[in-house]
C-alpha cells in the first residue's frame, strides 16, 4: 500500500511527466484537428451480410504437458462452419502440406486452392513464418496463429467462389491487411479477390462489398485522447472519417503496415500488406459511443458510404 506521503509525491511525478508531454498532446491534436470537418453522418441501409470470424486461438486451446493442442475454426454470422482443425507446435509441417492436396479423391480444402491459385507448393512456401522445425529444439507456437490466418484467408477467397442471390456485405474479423504472406502473395492474392468480385458484377450483376473490422487498432489507441479533445467524431448520430494514409504511418513502428497502392503509386515502396483503406466509426448515436477502426477493400473506397450504412443496418 501506498502511503499518504508517497502518494503527494506521486501525484507531483505524474503532474511533471504530463507537463513535460504537454507538446506531445499538441501535435496529436494538429495532426487529428482536420479530421474534424470530414466526418460524414452514416444513412443506414437493409443488406445481406456474412460476417466471417476465425475462432480466438486464447480461447480454444487444449494445454496438458507436454501437449499444446490448438483448434483452427473458422465459421460465418450463420454458423455455418469451414474449418475445424487440431493442430500443435509440434504438427510436422509436411503433414499439413499434404492435407491441402490430397490424392485419395477427397475435396481439396480452401487453403490448398489458394495456394494452388498463388502458385506455391507448400507452406514454407507461402509463409515465410512457417518453417519446419529442427528436431530437439524448442518450438514457437506463434506459427499455429499464422496458419489461422492463412486459412481464414483462403475461406473468404473460397467464399467469393460462390454464387450470390443479392448484393451482400462480407465483413472478415480484423482489418484487410497481412503480414504473414511471403514476397508479394498477399498483393496477388488480393487481386484475385477484386476479380472474383468483378466477376461477380459482370456474370450477375450482384454488388459485393468487402470489409474489415478490427477491436484494436494502434491508430486509434494514439489519438483517441486527442479526438475526443478535437471534436472528432462527438456527434449524435452514427458517423465517420477516413484516415489519411500519413496519420496512419505515424501510429506504426513499421509504416509499410500502413502503405496501401495509393502510397505506392506517389512514388514510395510497393505495397505488399495493406489491402483495406482505414476509417474510424461511431455506429451509435451518442457522443460517447465506441469508436471502431474499420478498413474497406481499396478498390471500394469510394463506396464507403454504402459499405459502412450496411455494417450500421447489422
Amino acid at each position: 500500500m501506498i502511503d499518504p506521503a508517497t502518494q503527494a509525491q506521486l501525484k507531483d511525478a505524474i503532474a511533471d511527466c504530463i507537463d513535460t508531454d504537454q507538446g506531445i498532446l499538441d501535435k496529436l491534436r494538429e495532426e487529428i484537428r482536420p479530421l474534424r470537418n470530414t466526418s460524414r453522418r452514416i444513412q443506414p441501409r437493409e443488406t445481406t451480410s456474412i460476417s466471417i470470424v476465425g475462432t480466438d486461438g486464447g480461447n480454444n486451446q487444449l494445454q496438458f504437458d507436454p501437449f499444446l493442442i490448438q483448434l483452427v475454426r473458422v465459421v460465418d454470422s450463420s454458423n455455418n462452419e469451414y474449418c475445424l482443425q487440431a493442430v500443435s507446435p509440434t504438427t510436422p509441417v509436411e503433414k499439413l502440406n499434404r492435407l491441402q492436396f490430397p490424392n485419395d479423391g477427397s475435396p481439396q480444402p480452401a487453403l490448398g486452392e489458394m495456394m494452388d491459385f498463388l502458385g506455391v507448393t507448400s507452406l514454407p512456401s507461402l509463409s515465410h513464418m512457417i518453417r519446419p522445425t529442427d528436431s530437439g529444439k524448442p518450438v514457437s507456437p506463434s506459427w499455429v496463429q499464422v496458419y489461422r490466418e492463412l486459412v481464414e484467408w483462403s475461406i473468404l477467397f473460397s467464399i467469393l467462389k460462390q454464387d450470390f442471390g443479392t448484393d451482400t456485405l462480407i465483413v472478415c474479423d480484423g482489418l484487410l491487411r497481412s503480414k504473414v504472406f511471403a514476397e508479394d502473395l498477399f498483393q496477388r492474392l488480393l487481386q484475385g479477390i477484386r476479380t472474383r468480385i468483378e466477376e461477380k458484377w459482370q456474370r450477375s450483376r450482384r454488388r459485393i462489398y468487402l470489409a474489415g473490422v478490427a477491436k484494436h487498432s494502434k491508430v486509434l489507441s494514439r489519438y483517441r485522447l486527442a479526438m475526443a479533445l478535437e471534436g472528432v467524431l462527438q456527434t449524435d448520430y452514427p458517423t465517420y472519417v477516413e484516415v489519411p494514409r500519413d496519420v496512419e504511418e505515424r501510429a506504426y513502428v513499421w509504416s509499410e503496415f500502413a502503405r496501401g497502392d495509393d502510397r505506392a503509386d506517389e512514388g514510395g515502396e510497393i505495397n505488399k500488406f495493406v489491402g483495406g483503406k482505414m476509417f474510424l466509426v461511431k455506429f451509435g448515436s451518442h457522443r460517447r459511443d465506441p469508436v471502431w477502426p474499420v478498413d474497406i477493400f481499396v478498390p471500394q473506397i469510394s463506396d464507403a458510404q454504402v459499405i459502412l450504412a450496411r455494417i450500421s443496418h447489422r
